[in-house]
Protein backbone atom coordinates (compact mmCIF):
# COMPACT_ATOMS: atom_id res chain seq x y z
CA UNK A 1 0.00 0.00 0.00
CA UNK A 2 1.53 3.62 -0.81
CA UNK A 3 1.49 5.71 1.86
CA UNK A 4 1.38 10.01 2.12
CA UNK A 5 4.64 11.53 0.95
CA UNK A 6 5.19 12.80 4.95
CA UNK A 7 5.17 9.22 5.81
CA UNK A 8 7.24 7.74 3.46
CA UNK A 9 10.75 6.78 5.26
CA UNK A 10 12.62 6.19 1.78
CA UNK A 11 15.39 7.71 1.65
CA UNK A 12 16.12 8.24 5.70
CA UNK A 13 18.90 7.17 7.57
CA UNK A 14 19.21 3.94 9.41
CA UNK A 15 21.38 4.45 11.86
CA UNK A 16 21.54 3.03 15.83
CA UNK A 17 19.58 5.92 17.17
CA UNK A 18 17.02 4.57 14.21
CA UNK A 19 16.71 1.08 16.01
CA UNK A 20 17.13 1.78 19.48
CA UNK A 21 13.88 4.15 18.94
CA UNK A 22 12.51 1.66 17.52
CA UNK A 23 13.01 -1.19 19.55
CA UNK A 24 11.66 1.26 22.47
CA UNK A 25 8.62 1.68 20.46
CA UNK A 26 8.50 -2.22 20.60
CA UNK A 27 8.32 -2.00 24.53
CA UNK A 28 5.92 0.90 24.85
CA UNK A 29 3.10 -0.99 22.61
CA UNK A 30 3.65 -4.18 25.11
CA UNK A 31 3.35 -1.89 27.81
CA UNK A 32 0.25 -0.43 26.64
CA UNK A 33 -1.23 -3.84 25.42
CA UNK A 34 -0.70 -4.98 28.89
CA UNK A 35 -2.47 -2.26 30.47
CA UNK A 36 -5.19 -2.32 27.88
CA UNK A 37 -6.58 -5.78 29.94
CA UNK A 38 -8.76 -4.00 31.98
CA UNK A 39 -10.14 -1.42 29.14
CA UNK A 40 -12.80 -2.45 26.76
CA UNK A 41 -11.02 -2.90 23.44
CA UNK A 42 -14.42 -2.26 21.29
CA UNK A 43 -15.88 0.82 23.34
CA UNK A 44 -12.45 2.95 23.71
CA UNK A 45 -11.58 5.08 20.89
CA UNK A 46 -8.11 6.60 19.62
CA UNK A 47 -7.08 9.16 17.53
CA UNK A 48 -5.35 8.72 14.63
CA UNK A 49 -2.02 10.73 13.32
CA UNK A 50 -3.61 10.98 9.41
CA UNK A 51 -6.46 12.71 10.95
CA UNK A 52 -8.01 14.18 14.08
CA UNK A 53 -11.97 13.62 12.64
CA UNK A 54 -11.37 9.87 12.45
CA UNK A 55 -11.40 7.07 15.27
CA UNK A 56 -10.35 3.98 15.77
CA UNK A 57 -11.64 1.55 18.11
CA UNK A 58 -8.21 0.85 20.53
CA UNK A 59 -8.33 -3.25 19.28
CA UNK A 60 -8.15 -1.80 16.11
CA UNK A 61 -5.47 0.70 16.88
CA UNK A 62 -3.20 -2.17 18.59
CA UNK A 63 -3.98 -4.13 15.58
CA UNK A 64 -2.92 -1.42 12.81
CA UNK A 65 0.06 -0.17 14.94
CA UNK A 66 0.94 -4.58 14.91
CA UNK A 67 0.82 -5.06 11.46
CA UNK A 68 2.35 -2.03 10.54
CA UNK A 69 5.00 -3.20 12.09
CA UNK A 70 5.87 -6.15 10.95
CA UNK A 71 7.06 -4.90 7.39
CA UNK A 72 9.83 -3.54 8.86
CA UNK A 73 11.33 -6.64 11.01
CA UNK A 74 10.63 -9.03 7.92
CA UNK A 75 12.45 -6.35 5.76
CA UNK A 76 15.26 -6.74 8.38
CA UNK A 77 15.29 -10.42 8.54
CA UNK A 78 15.61 -10.73 4.52
CA UNK A 79 18.50 -7.96 4.68
CA UNK A 80 20.36 -10.23 7.49
CA UNK A 81 19.71 -13.34 5.75
CA UNK A 82 21.15 -12.05 2.32
CA UNK A 83 24.10 -10.91 4.05
CA UNK A 84 24.75 -14.39 5.43
CA UNK A 85 24.24 -16.08 2.80
CA UNK A 86 26.50 -13.31 0.62
CA UNK A 87 29.59 -13.71 3.34
CA UNK A 88 29.44 -18.26 3.32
Amino acid sequence: MKTFKSMNPLNSKLNIQTLEKFMNQQHQIIELLDVSKNVNLDKTKTAISISKWIKLKLGDTFRVVIYHNERPIKQAEKTIKRSIMKNL
